[in-house]
């Protein structure tokens, strides 16, 4: 089993570098990271944002 990881950051001066240190710290073993672009919105439906929309497929 695949072990899905969803990132992103509301505005594009922020990083996902908190969210990575996490999941490093978490020891997910072959963790397949969907990303984001920075500034993706949070008023856009989930479905709408692509990553998110391919981590679903």
């Amino acid at each position: 089993m695949a072990n899905l990881v969803y990132n992103r950051m509301p505005t594009d001066q922020q990083s996902t570098d908190r969210q990575n240190l996490v999941l490093a710290e978490a020891q997910i073993e072959d963790p397949v990271v969907f990303e984001e672009e920075p500034g993706t919105s949070s008023r856009l439906h989930p479905l709408q944002r692509p990553k998110f929309a391919e981590l679903l497929t």
